[in-house]
């Protein structure tokens, strides 16, 4: 009887371990997917947040240095504006980090045209604030 009930479990030991090894392998597999898709969220969450500020720091320095002299002259024409958004995306990028432009130009391809977006967004929220 002994000999029995220890083939019996032998048998559905042998079974098992094979269907329980796949199912842990399965729930690895998502553990580790779920995760790997938590720190991409953050380190693009990390990489919006860091363009927004660099964006904000951007509009407001060029608006200071440059905008605001020529709006009090009367000669901030479209010349003027053109070169104004230039400065304000060189200046963008030039307190970006490198892993954040990669990140910006991963998710939303041309990340120049991502922050011009930016910034255009930010100039009017600035002007209204004013």
């Amino acid at each position: 009887m002994k000999e029995f009930i220890f083939d019996l479990i032998q048998a559905v030991a042998t079974a098992a371990i094979p269907v329980l090894a796949g199912y842990i392998v399965l729930y690895l597999r998502k553990a580790s997917k779920k995760i790997s898709d938590e720190i991409d969220s953050e380190q693009l969450r990390c990489a919006v947040n860091e363009a927004a500020d660099a964006v904000a720091t951007a509009v407001s320095y060029t608006s200071q240095t440059y905008v605001d002299a020529l709006k009090k002259d009367g000669i901030f024409d479209v010349e003027a504006q053109k070169k104004a958004l230039q400065t304000s995306l060189d200046m963008t990028i030039s307190l970006l980090s490198v892993t954040t432009i990669s990140i910006l130009g991963s998710v939303y391809g041309d990340y120049e045209k991502y922050l011009l977006g930016k910034i255009e967004a930010e100039v009017r929220t600035q002007k209204l604030a004013a």
